[in-house]
């Protein structure tokens, strides 16, 4: 058997059991084990339908105390042709957006006598809000930041938008 015809056996095989996945539905598996291996599986829930989308929202106050107004710690990127190449500003982009969805998820499954703070997606998210602040504003004495995790409705109209955590302010 030479390399093409087994490539072509491969091939099959993967779309025979794409086909079989998508006709046999089997409960979703979940575990601690399996969550350290995520890396290597791609999620695919993305497919099965408009949801709420988990965005973190950041704010500051300064030595007056007067708190900023909230804002998203993941705006919209502009596109070019050249991120085709180099595109390392949108690949942390996403990796934060990843941190954040890891961090709805976390707060989802977390048990009523667990401390939110003891998490370890809560340390990355509050160091995550507090370089966002950094960078977004360097010349501003802060005294103290907050940042808000808010399921976002889809842009269907039929839901609204849900905050599920808001930390309590936290000293610069």
């Amino acid at each position: 058997m030479n390399f093409s015809s087994l490539a072509i056996w491969a091939l099959v095989l993967y779309f025979a059991a794409l086909f079989f996945s998508l006709i046999y539905r089997s409960q979703v598996i979940t575990g601690p084990w399996l969550f350290l291996l995520r890396c290597f599986f791609p999620n695919w829930r993305f497919f099965h339908g408009m949801g709420h989308v988990p965005t973190l929202f950041v704010r500051y106050s300064n030595a007056e105390k007067t708190w900023s107004p909230w804002q998203s710690t993941i705006p919209h990127a502009r596109r070019s042709l050249l991120q085709l190449l180099h595109n390392p500003a949108i690949n942390l982009a996403l990796a934060n957006q990843n941190l954040v969805d890891h961090f709805s998820a976390d707060i989802q499954v977390l048990n009523e006598e667990q401390d939110v703070q003891q998490l370890v997606t809560y340390q990355l998210i509050m160091r995550h809000a507090r370089n966002y602040l950094q960078q977004h504003y360097p010349s501003l004495a802060i005294q103290h930041y907050q940042f808000q995790l808010t399921l976002m409705a889809p842009p269907t109209g039929k839901h609204e938008d849900a905050t599920v955590l808001t930390s309590p302010a936290i000293a610069w």
